[in-house]
């Protein structure tokens, strides 16, 4: 029962769609979403080259149509709503939305892709960089508080029984010198606790520098090691261990989010460039079409020293989106016919995603 239900709502959807696709003076309503280089729009001006795409396919449908600019994570609901007819915005195919759309078949097929600042400099000028960059600096300040804070503990406990320690102020630097030689393991054996206090603060700091070089060491690795390691990146879980960015609301960061990849949000590409260049996240992630445009065919001052890495096996197919199957059927054929000519060839090589 509930099968043929189905089908009959289905056959009332065709029909109502084939009835208002061929209602006199009938114009379509064509979603639009600025996606570089699908769709490009700067001010009233809108481009792009699933616009070229579209008006092919409108052509050869012999229709009418308008433009309505609307948000990347609306088109489902705008065209559930019926507030526009089809969205042209490139459409990764999801089964998020299989029940209230329909899909055309895909025009373009990417790999998503990562975008990392590129470096050239030798490993002598990069240690010496990181030696001076401020979380290093902050690292040893907070290590000599904490030795100094040992070593004022050691004195207190030690000064009225043991030579060693000076009984004056000055003392607190012999306690110092005791903690820091204690914490890198040397152990001179010029100054040792004898008092029972200080033999319990001596064991306990013992235990506790341990932990805090190791962590210490493993924190200047990192440092000394971060620009290196950025560009090693080969699939989606290298990501894991980096900071990187994505813009909001798009394919990809639902893919992140699926893939619990924390990343920081960016309203704009650059905005997301600029914050690379200046070290606030080590890498941006997109589809591979979206920044090859941007390495290729936009402002390159954005992309300077910057290189593009593929991530295998994370394909996206691109699809244009409609609530009418008639609208669909329609579009198919002449969607594959003009995939197949070498006008869709130049227009690829036109945004800069040729061969």
């Amino acid at each position: 029962m509930n099968l043929m239900l189905r089908r009959l709502f289905l056959l009332i959807i065709i029909v109502i769609s084939v009835i208002s696709l061929k209602a006199e003076g009938e114009e379509l309503s064509v979603g639009v979403t600025d996606s570089p280089p699908f769709i490009i729009i700067e001010n009233d001006d809108i481009s792009g080259l699933t616009i070229d795409l579209w008006n092919v396919i409108s052509d050869s449908l012999n229709v009418n149509y308008h433009f309505v600019q609307t948000d990347y994570e609306k088109v489902v609901t705008n065209i559930s709503e019926g507030e526009i007819n089809i969205s042209i915005a490139p459409m990764a195919i999801s089964s998020s939305h299989a029940d209230s759309t329909f899909l055309t078949q895909p025009f373009y097929i990417t790999s998503m892709c990562v975008a990392v600042e590129y470096h050239n400099e030798s490993g002598f000028v990069t240690i010496v960089k990181n030696l001076f960059s401020i979380a290093f600096l902050k690292t040893i300040g907070l290590l000599l508080f904490i030795n100094l804070f040992i070593g004022t503990l050691i004195w207190l406990a030690e000064r009225k029984n043991n030579p060693a320690f000076s009984d004056k102020i000055n003392g607190i630097v012999d306690g110092f010198w005791w903690s820091w030689v204690t914490m890198t393991t040397v152990g001179y054996g010029d100054k040792s606790p004898q008092t029972k206090n200080g033999k319990i603060l001596a064991t306990i700091w013992m235990l506790v520098a341990i932990l805090i070089i190791s962590g210490f060491t493993a924190t200047i690795s990192s440092e000394l090691t971060t620009k290196r390691l950025q560009n090693n990146v080969s699939n989606f879980n290298d990501l894991h261990k980096m900071k990187i960015g994505c813009l909001e609301g798009r394919n990809t960061a639902i893919y992140l989010d699926y893939k619990h990849i924390k990343y920081k949000k960016y309203s704009s590409f650059e905005e997301a460039f600029n914050a690379l260049k200046k070290g606030e996240i080590n890498a941006i992630v997109d589809d591979g079409a979206t920044l090859n445009y941007y390495f290729n065919k936009k402002e390159k001052s954005l992309t300077k020293n910057m290189s593009l890495i593929e991530l295998p096996n994370n394909k996206e197919y691109y699809c244009f989106m409609s609530s009418q199957p008639y609208l669909v059927n329609k579009i198919n054929p002449y969607l594959l016919s003009f995939l197949e000519s070498e006008q869709w060839n130049k227009l690829l090589r036109k945004y800069g995603l040729g061969e």
